[in-house]
């Protein structure tokens, strides 16, 4: 790993002769722009400082330990900062089990939970904006994570009715229906009775906002 490419909360393996310090991996928690050197928290609890080794005295590179037996876990993938949290947890979503990828210099932002992914891009004419990066990014995998949890078409399935009640199918949402296709689309389809139960008042909402919306539209 380069130095300049170390961000305090990165996820690491570590390789050559301190790799037996960390057989789990290990997080950088902290970053010395002075010394160019990253400390390392491994799983065990064990602290180490390694170093740019081409930016040391020639004297003292032997004792150093390099930079270079760091390498990025995960794609690089790190925990989320801890000023997103609170965004994360308003979007239903746990801050700590997801990861984030932040690419300024090619102003893109990728969030992933499990092997659920979603990222976020600016637009050539915008102006860089880690707030709604992430926020835009964080929205899409929370929608991605709803649509990774959907039965599909054509299972037997859970979803809530108008009155707020629970009803169960065992042939499935049909595509082909206009009514089917829309509760699909909005997410009031479910595996379990306790999902449809634990997300009765979001479906609610949803169908809400929906029918408002035609009125609106004079349908």
């Amino acid at each position: 790993m380069k130095f300049e490419d170390a961000k305090e909360g990165m996820e690491v393996v570590v390789t050559g002769e301190q790799a037996d310090r960390f057989p789990e991996g290990a997080v950088i928690t902290d970053v010395d722009k002075n010394d160019l050197s990253v400390r390392l928290k491994g799983k065990s609890g064990i602290y180490l400082w390694f170093w740019d080794i081409n930016s040391r005295d020639p004297e003292t590179r032997r004792n150093a330990y390099d930079m270079a037996d760091i390498h990025l876990k995960d794609g690089g993938f790190r925990k989320l900062p801890p000023t997103t949290h609170l965004l994360a947890e308003y979007l239903g979503l746990d801050p700590e089990k997801v990861k984030c990828y932040v690419d300024k210099e090619n102003s893109i932002i990728k969030v992933k939970q499990g092997d659920v992914e979603a990222k976020a891009k600016k637009a050539p004419q915008d102006k860089w904006d880690f707030r709604l990066g992430m926020g835009l990014a964080l929205c899409r995998l929370t929608e991605k994570l709803a649509e990774h949890r959907k039965p599909d078409f054509m299972k037997p399935c859970y979803y809530v009715l108008k009155d707020g009640l629970v009803h169960c199918t065992a042939v499935g949402l049909l595509e082909d229906f206009i009514q089917d296709s829309v509760m699909y689309a909005m997410g009031n389809v479910f595996k379990t009775e306790k999902e449809a139960e634990d997300n009765t008042e979001e479906m609610l909402k949803r169908a809400s906002m929906i029918i408002e919306f035609c009125k609106k539209q004079g349908w």
